[in-house]
């Protein structure tokens, strides 16, 4: 990514009989062994992770079934309305039906720009970004602009030779480019999307649904560079030429509509009709809107905000930086490690409505070392069954690796190894030197025999 950002005595029939302890501690050596080596193992040791979900911005439990606000209230022939944090819709209207996106296709060229340059990348223009129709910076063929004047050229005037510019910046041709932004669409849980330009023009169309619009804006929110511009109303750019047209509008006259408001991104063709992707913030709390198709973006979209703020109230899961979970930590000088949520996790009920939420810890053991603030595993926040919201867990220390345990990736051979070692110790200290002749054989045969499993543990470690 680019810059932009767990004693007593011994029994004297034991010391009478020296060689039961050494086939004892043999059989005992074996047996484990053969448990911990063995593929049921690792198949259940698999079997303690739970999936999560693999769509981390998609929009999440669907109140629209429930709420009073009617799909005729919304002239658009598709819409959605969720909460900006946690995806949850709390109104939908065809929102899976597919369509041209027309320039709301620009948010994820923005997101792609924000991956793959640096702020200050110099971008140069070529024929074909000058030759492109529309919506326009008026690039001349070889002007260079930089990547951060590029962004905002994009998202405010919503310059077409803007995109192919980036586009073939990044990825040396338009197709590839729009190649890269379907592959990041599925990514983020935009399944329903796909890209064949990278600025919404009519030839060849792109396609989407109102819903995966939502996931893309979600998932750019999360640039500041990105809300920054979506926000502006009016900024000037450096270019190398042209440097009379410098000033840029943004398309998006809700900005100077409606009360918060803070972006995101107009859209406007004959097949799309008029398209919007909003955004508003009350207080601490913003919500998303897409309205496609709509007679009037500005009054779909300020009834659909409307709706959301009056009726609707956020609540806050869990806290960002608290511990929610010890996470098993193999091989390690400790045994577990602490694990704490690295963002908050918030949820929306409707307002007056008493929230009924559990959270639960997903992980798997992971292996040491363990770096302070390594991803161990992820935090849900669940609501009538249903995922609300997530966060992912990372290690609150560090776990050094421990100074017996074998190779990394050799899984818990390293737990019975230590774990004989101490048991020889025992028996010699609780039987005295009667014994110690018999411990002395038997660690030798099992050093023999680990010396052999060592040579091997590459070889299952990759089954």
């Amino acid at each position: 990514m680019g810059a932009w950002q767990a004693n007593g005595k011994g029994d004297p029939d034991i010391i009478a009989r020296p060689h039961r302890l050494s086939a004892v501690l043999f059989f005992l050596f074996c047996s484990l062994a053969f448990v911990i080596l063995s593929p049921g193992y690792a198949s259940a040791q698999d079997s303690s992770r739970s999936k999560g979900s693999d769509a981390k911005y998609g929009a999440t439990s669907d109140h629209s079934s429930t709420n009073p606000l009617k799909p005729s209230s919304v002239k658009a022939l598709a819409a959605i309305l969720v909460d900006a944090s946690s995806g949850q819709v709390l109104f939908s209207k065809n929102a899976d039906l597919p369509r041209p996106p027309a320039s709301t296709t620009k948010i994820m060229t923005a997101i792609l720009l924000l991956e793959h340059t640096k702020p200050d990348d110099l971008i140069v223009a070529s024929q074909k970004a000058f030759d492109t129709e529309g919506s326009s910076l008026h690039l001349a063929a070889g002007e260079r602009v930089t990547a951060h004047d590029l962004l905002f050229a994009m998202m405010l005037r919503s310059a077409n030779d803007g995109c192919v510019a980036a586009a073939e910046h990044i990825a040396g041709s338009e197709a590839k480019f729009a190649a890269m932004m379907t592959a990041k669409a599925r990514e983020i849980g935009a399944t329903h999307t796909t890209f064949r330009n990278c600025n919404g023009l009519n030839e060849n169309p792109n396609l989407t649904t109102a819903r995966d619009l939502a996931t893309m804006a979600r998932y750019a929110a999360r640039f500041p560079e990105f809300n920054e511009a979506t926000q502006t109303k009016l900024y000037n750019i450096r270019r190398s030429a042209a440097s009379k047209d410098t000033l840029l509008k943004n398309h998006a006259k809700f900005l100077w509509k409606f009360p918060g408001a803070d972006g995101i991104k107009t859209g406007y063709t004959v097949p799309a009709g008029h398209c919007f992707v909003g955004g508003a913030t009350w207080g601490d709390w913003r919500l998303i809107t897409v309205v496609l198709k709509s007679p009037d973006v500005i009054a779909d979209t300020a009834v659909l905000m409307k709706y959301g703020f009056q009726n609707f109230a956020p609540h806050m899961a869990a806290e960002a930086g608290q511990i929610y979970a010890s996470v098993p930590v193999r091989d390690g000088v400790r045994g577990q490690v602490d694990a704490k949520a690295r963002v908050p996790i918030r949820f929306v009920t409707k307002k007056n409505e008493a929230p009924e939420i559990s959270l639960h810890a997903v992980f798997a053991p992971v292996e040491a070392p363990v770096a302070s603030g390594a991803e161990v595993g992820t935090l849900e926040a669940v609501s009538n069954g249903q995922v609300v919201g997530e966060a992912p867990l990372i290690a609150a220390d560090a776990v050094d690796r421990a100074a017996l345990a074998g190779p990394v990736g050799s899984g818990s051979t390293g737990y019975l190894l230590l774990g004989l070692v101490g048991s020889t110790f025992v028996v010699r200290w609780r039987y005295g030197p009667a014994i110690a002749e018999t411990a002395r054989r038997c660690g030798d045969r099992v050093a023999s025999i680990v010396r052999n499993l060592g040579r091997r543990r590459k070889g299952f470690g990759q089954r």
